[in-house]
C-alpha cells in the first residue's frame, strides 16, 4: 500500500508572492451586500448610511482606496473614513463598485474563507479601538487611527485566499502561543531588511495608509526587553530609555497594538498571551488593564450586533486560559512511500473489480438554470454570482466532478483559475494560470467562441505549445469552452471526472450538455453587461431616482 510523506508548510516562493501582490479580488462580506441592497430600495439614497455601510466592511474600505489611487493617486493622503472615499468617488460609482464585488459567506465550508471572514472582522474590530485610543496619544485624530488600523492587516488578508498554507500555519502558531514575529518568520521568511521592504511594497501597491506602510520598518519596533519593560512598567513611569519612550509617541505603536489585541482577544480573551497585550497595551495608553479589557468587551459586543460574530466575542464566554484552535497547514509532496507487506497465499477466488461510477445528468436541475440563464439573466445580480451558479450546475446539474473558470487578465497576456467548484483546496488547478503570448490551444479559443473535449486519443495533439509542467496539473481528460461577453473574450471554462481509474470515460451526452450550458452562460453574461451598462447610464443621467 501507499502513505503520502507530508511535512509542515513551505515558506512561499517568488511565485507565490506574485500571485498574491497581483491579488485584487477580495471578496466583500455577504452582510455588506444585503445591507447595500436594503439601503438601495429606500426611496432616498443616504450620504450617511452608504458610509456606515462601507465603514463596517475593511474589504469595502480596501477596494474604495484602490479604485481612487487608480484615479487620482495625489488625494490618498486626504481620505482617513470611508465618507471620504465616497464624496471623492460618488455615491453611483460606490454603489456599482459593491454590485460588482465577489461576497465571501460569513459561514463558509472552506476553513480559508473562515478565516479571511474572521480576518475582516479583527480587522474592523482593530479600528475601533485605535479610534477610542486615539485622544491618549499624539500624531492622529479619532478618524486617521481608526481608518489606519483597520487596513493595517490588509497585506495579509490575500495569503487566506490564494496561498493559504503559511497563513493557516501562522494562526496555529498564534493558537499555541507564539508571537506574531516568531510566526511571521516561521511561515513567511526571515524579517530581515530585503523581506521587510517585500511586506512594504506589497502595502504600498494596496495604497494604505503611509503610517500603514511604515509598520514594516524594523526600527519602529522595540526590541524584546523593551517589551518587557513595558509590560512591567507604565510608559509614564519607564526611566532611561529614551528609544522606548519615543516608539511609544509614534502612531505605529498605536495601530500595532490594537491589532494585535484584536488578534490574540479573537483566539482567545482569557489566555495568557491575551492578557499579556492588555497589559502592554494598559501601559502604553496609561489606563487600568481592566479599563482597556472592559473597552474591548464593549467593542466587541458593538460588532456582534452588526453580524461579526467572528471576532472576539465568541471567547468571551469561554473559560480561563482556552483558545480557539487552528490546525496545522500541512504540505502534501508528490513523491509516495510504497511498503509491501507479506501476507499468506491468498484463496483463489476472482478478484473485485472496480464498479465504475454511473452518472446521470439531473435535467430538471439543468433545464432550470438554462431557463434563468437565458430569460433571467439580471436575475442573478452580477456575473460573480452568475459563474458560481453556472459551475455548480456543471457538478451538481450535469454530474461532472470538478467545474473551474480561467479568467484572462485586462492585456490578454495571461489567464489563472478565480472560480471553482468541487476542488480540494489544495488541488494545484486551484492556481493554475497560463501565459497567453505563445500559440497554444487556449489562446486560440479565446480569439473566437469554441469548445473541445480533450481525450487520451487528442491529448497530445491539443495541448502542443504548453509545458509538462503544466500539462501534468491538467486532468487526463477535460471538457471546456470559451467564454464571451458580447464578443469580448472572458475566459474559458473548464470540466473534468478527476484522476480515479474507476471513472467511466467522458459521455458525448454529457459534452452536449455541457455546451449547451456554456453557450447559455454566453448570451447570459452578453444581457448582464447591458443592463449594468444601461443602469449606470440612467443613474447618471437621473442621480435622484436610483434604484437597486
Amino acid at each position: 500500500m501507499t502513505f503520502n510523506t507530508r511535512k509542515t508548510v513551505c515558506q512561499p516562493d517568488a511565485d507565490a508572492w506574485s500571485d498574491v501582490e497581483d491579488f485584487r479580488d477580495f471578496p466583500i462580506l455577504t452582510s455588506t451586500r444585503k445591507a447595500f441592497r436594503s439601503l438601495l430600495g429606500k426611496a432616498s439614497l443616504s450620504f450617511d448610511g452608504l458610509a456606515n455601510i462601507a465603514e463596517q466592511d475593511p474589504a469595502v474600505c480596501l477596494h474604495m482606496l484602490l479604485r481612487i489611487a487608480k484615479r487620482n493617486p495625489k488625494s490618498l493622503e486626504q481620505i482617513s473614513t470611508a465618507a471620504g472615499c465616497i464624496s471623492l468617488l460618488g455615491m453611483e460609482e460606490v454603489v456599482l463598485l459593491v454590485k460588482q464585488l465577489p461576497v465571501v459567506r460569513e459561514h463558509s465550508t472552506r476553513s480559508s474563507e473562515r478565516n479571511y471572514v474572521a480576518m475582516l472582522h479583527t480587522a474592523a474590530l482593530a479600528g475601533r479601538l485605535a479610534g477610542q485610543w486615539a485622544t491618549l496619544k499624539p500624531g492622529m485624530n479619532q478618524h486617521q487611527a481608526h481608518w489606519a488600523a483597520m487596513l493595517a492587516s490588509a497585506p495579509f488578508w490575500p495569503w487566506h485566499l490564494v496561498q493559504v498554507e503559511a497563513s493557516q500555519e501562522v494562526l496555529h502558531q498564534l493558537a499555541k502561543n507564539k508571537e506574531i514575529v516568531p510566526a511571521f518568520q516561521d511561515c513567511f521568511s526571515t524579517l530581515d531588511k530585503k523581506h521587510l521592504k517585500r511586506w512594504h511594497n506589497l502595502a504600498r501597491k494596496l495604497s494604505l495608509p503611509h503610517v500603514c506602510q511604515s509598520l514594516w520598518q524594523e526600527s519602529l519596533w522595540p526590541i524584546i526587553q523593551s517589551w518587557k519593560i513595558l509590560r512591567q512598567t507604565n510608559v509614564l513611569h519607564i526611566e532611561g530609555n529614551k528609544q522606548l519612550k519615543h516608539q511609544c509617541q509614534q502612531s505605529e505603536m498605536l495601530i500595532y497594538c490594537s491589532n494585535m489585541l484584536a488578534m490574540h482577544y479573537r483566539i482567545g480573551a482569557y489566555r495568557y498571551k491575551s492578557q499579556r497585550w492588555v497589559k502592554l497595551t494598559a501601559h502604553l495608553l496609561n489606563l487600568e488593564t481592566d479599563t482597556v479589557h472592559r473597552q474591548v468587551v464593549e467593542q466587541s459586543l458593538q460588532l456582534a450586533r452588526q453580524g461579526m460574530l467572528l471576532s472576539s466575542v465568541n471567547s468571551l464566554l469561554a473559560p480561563t486560559h482556552s483558545r480557539v484552535l487552528y490546525p496545522a497547514a500541512i504540505h502534501c509532496e508528490h513523491k509516495t512511500v510504497s511498503m509491501t507487506m507479506e501476507r499468506d497465499a491468498p484463496i483463489a477466488v476472482t478478484p473485485p473489480k472496480n464498479t465504475p461510477i454511473l452518472r446521470k445528468i439531473d435535467q430538471k436541475k439543468l433545464n432550470k438554470l438554462l431557463h434563468q440563464l437565458e430569460q433571467e439573466a439580471e436575475s442573478f445580480g452580477d456575473w460573480h454570482f452568475l459563474m458560481r451558479s453556472v459551475l455548480k450546475g456543471i457538478t451538481e446539474g450535469i454530474g461532472l466532478k470538478h467545474a473551474y473558470v480561467m479568467i484572462q487578465n485586462k492585456l490578454g497576456t495571461a489567464a489563472k483559475v478565480y472560480y471553482q467548484q468541487g476542488l480540494a483546496e489544495t488541488d494545484p488547478l486551484c492556481q493554475f494560470g497560463i501565459a497567453l503570448d505563445k500559440a497554444s490551444v487556449f489562446k486560440k479559443m479565446l480569439e473566437k467562441p469554441a469548445s473541445l473535449m480533450i481525450t487520451d486519443q487528442n491529448r497530445s495533439k491539443m495541448l502542443r505549445g504548453i509545458s509538462p509542467a503544466q500539462q501534468s496539473v491538467l486532468p487526463q481528460q477535460f471538457m471546456m469552452m470559451s467564454l464571451f461577453s458580447n464578443e469580448r473574450a472572458i475566459g474559458i471554462i473548464f470540466a473534468d471526472l478527476g484522476n480515479a481509474e474507476h471513472n467511466q470515460p467522458m459521455q458525448p451526452s454529457e459534452y452536449i450538455a455541457f455546451k449547451s450550458l456554456c453557450m447559455a452562460t454566453n448570451k447570459s453574461l452578453g444581457k448582464l453587461a447591458l443592463v449594468t451598462k444601461k443602469k449606470a447610464s440612467s443613474n447618471n443621467s437621473n442621480p435622484t431616482q436610483r434604484r437597486a
